[in-house]
């Protein structure tokens, strides 16, 4: 397996390994990502970690009929608990909550010193930009790639101290809205429906905490909707 013949949303990830970077992949699965760069000659070497065995023995098959198992260190445990700062200046995260992502990354402070980190996360996206901005990292990229019918999200960000994000940028993310790509375009008009849906429901209610909510879900409305009128700001 090569890197042409990753999914999309792997191939995605795999553009923006750096050429030559030491890679962690954290949740490696079958090993695909790190095998398909380390065979294409992208990288020199990786480490992939898991935190069940049967996954690590997966990997460990496809790194060897790659034939680049003797590049490939695969380690059973927690996020980079076993990972050494002299190991990886890249960290790729795929695949788990953003909860999930903000507790592998609490648990390996190191991360925040020179390491590049891509995250795609499956959900908890809001509170994955937020949790980063608060806790040493800067976002400096977003990318959207559409997989078997699903638009996913993919962060690189690093250590650094960054500002507060608007509601907006927390909720569709530190993009531009300017010169918007279909994607993302797509992922506004589904996301600001959704909105407008729930704010429709939330009217009236007399719960905790929902007229906190209703507030914060149109003012991310509000800066959409000034954002596309003013023909794009950043987002």
């Amino acid at each position: 397996m090569t890197v042409s013949d990753l999914s999309p949303r792997l191939a995605l990830i795999a553009s923006l390994v750096p050429d030559g970077a030491a890679l962690a992949d954290v949740g490696t699965d079958h090993a695909y990502l790190p095998a398909a760069l380390l065979k294409t000659g992208r990288i020199a070497r990786a480490v992939g970690t898991d935190i069940h065995s049967g996954p690590l023995q997966s990997a460990a098959v496809h790194s060897e009929s790659c034939g680049v198992a003797d590049k490939l260190r695969l380690v059973l445990c927690d996020g980079l608990e076993n990972v050494s700062p002299d190991e990886a200046d890249t960290v790729v995260i795929a695949g788990m909550g953003g909860e999930t992502i903000l507790g592998i990354l609490g648990r390996a402070p190191w991360t925040r010193s020179g390491v590049r980190l891509i995250l795609q996360p499956q959900s908890k996206i809001s509170e994955l930009r937020l949790g980063l901005t608060e806790s040493g990292y800067v976002i400096d990229g977003e990318y959207l790639v559409r997989d078997a019918g699903r638009i996913y999200t993919v962060i690189t960000a690093r250590g650094g101290s960054s500002r507060a994000l608007s509601a907006a940028e927390l909720y569709f993310g530190v993009l531009r809205l300017q010169h918007m790509p279909e994607l993302l375009a797509e992922l506004v008009s589904e996301r600001s429906a959704k909105l407008e849906n729930i704010c429709r429901l939330l009217e009236g209610s007399a719960k905790p905490g929902d007229a906190e909510r209703l507030e914060r879900y149109r003012e991310v409305l509000t800066e959409i909707k000034d954002n596309m009128e003013r023909g794009g700001a950043d987002v």
